[in-house]
């Protein structure tokens, strides 16, 4: 309660950096009746409210690490993903480091069964700055994220607050050998999601639960923000290009198969990554609205409950989409995959100073989308 007084009477004293100083914050109220429209970290164990704990004291003491120049050129965030689970090599991490050599790909195990996996260890953030054809001078920022609901959100939430970026491409992994998916948009749903040591709280009575409660009926459904074809197209034509790239055994263009392919829109993909998308493109589009995250499935009274982020600008011309990439990158074509990436970002951009970005909505997915 003290610091939701404190960021009001910044804010009104025009002291607060709406951006960062009250970006995040805590609250540490007594328990009360659950809302059962919002998801919950199921926090029932005691192992399961010491992770909690961690993750939500992480979440609160992280400050952004994407240190640009402020030289004008436009500013990227690309965001990938660590291990979790069985996985120890997360194609989507490798393929990000390997376009910002800087974010290294944290090199980490998992935590033995009871005890805390510690979140900063699988956080890394590094920048660079490329040169592209037809663009120039860009600034990208790359993030390698825990795979943790709610909390790898909320630290995207934080860079994007303090380097306004003018493109938000966040990836994960979903089959072995695949079409690259470009996600049109994401689902205000949750549902039962094991892939990292706290998940989702199934609602008595519900087979799913709102990301965000707050969020309007008309926004269940929230289409991120590209440029569809001209994207596609230089992706194509990247995939193409590295179509030949040999690693071992392995052959690029037979691990990503045929380029991009739009994403069904909307469908039940209620995991983490619908997750990520969701919240960043809700928050992108809504400045100063608050909204709780990281909610724990059984309060304790006197800790925190729950972590409140917004964004204190407002980003909603801001491209921003997913990228679902083959899981069998893991091991090889790291350099061949941020060569893709480093066309998509030359692609929007560009097309982003013609004014070419729209909603995704149910366009028709080309073959062999979801």
């Amino acid at each position: 309660m003290l610091a939701r007084l404190l960021c009001g009477l910044l804010a009104l004293a025009g002291l607060g950096a709406s951006t960062s100083a009250c970006a995040v914050e805590a609250t540490a109220d007594d328990p009360t009746e659950d809302d059962v429209q919002e998801v919950k970290v199921d926090t029932s164990t005691p192992e399961s409210r010491a992770q909690y704990d961690a993750n939500v004291a992480f979440a609160l003491a992280y400050s952004a690490r994407c240190a640009m120049p402020d030289d004008g050129a436009p500013r990227v965030l690309v965001t990938g993903y660590g291990r979790f689970g069985s996985i120890t090599n997360n194609a989507t991490g490798r393929i990000v480091s390997a376009l910002v050599p800087t974010a290294r790909y944290p090199e980490t195990t998992p935590a033995a069964p009871g005890t805390i996996d510690p979140p900063d260890a699988q956080v890394s953030v590094g920048v660079t700055t490329l040169e592209l054809p037809d663009v120039g001078r860009v600034h990208v920022c790359g993030m390698v994220l825990p795979v943790s609901w709610d909390l790898a959100a909320i630290l995207v939430s934080r860079e994007i607050a303090a380097i306004e970026p003018s493109l938000v491409i966040m990836n994960g992994v979903a089959q072995a050998r695949q079409p690259l998916w470009l996600e049109l948009g994401a689902v205000n749903e949750a549902s039962g999601d094991d892939s990292s040591g706290l998940t989702p709280s199934r609602v008595s009575g519900q087979p799913r639960a709102k990301i965000i409660g707050t969020a309007a009926t008309t926004e269940h459904a929230r289409g991120n923000l590209l440029a569809w074809e001209a994207v596609r197209t230089a992706v194509d034509a990247a995939r193409d290009a590295q179509a030949r790239d040999v690693e071992g055994a392995s052959v690029f263009g037979d691990v990503l198969r045929s380029g991009a392919v739009y994403a069904r829109f909307p469908r039940a993909n209620t995991y983490l990554c619908n997750n990520v998308t969701y919240v960043t493109g809700y928050l992108m589009d809504h400045p100063e609205r608050t909204v709780r995250l990281l909610q724990a499935s059984r309060a304790v009274r006197g800790k925190p409950n729950d972590v409140r982020v917004r964004l204190g600008v407002d980003m909603s011309r801001t491209p921003r989409v997913f990228f679902h990439w083959p899981s069998g990158l893991a091991e090889h074509h790291h350099g061949a995959g941020a060569a893709v990436l480093r066309a998509a970002i030359g692609a929007q951009l560009a097309a982003t100073a013609r004014g070419e970005s729209v909603r995704g909505d149910a366009m028709t997915p080309t073959p062999g989308g979801p």
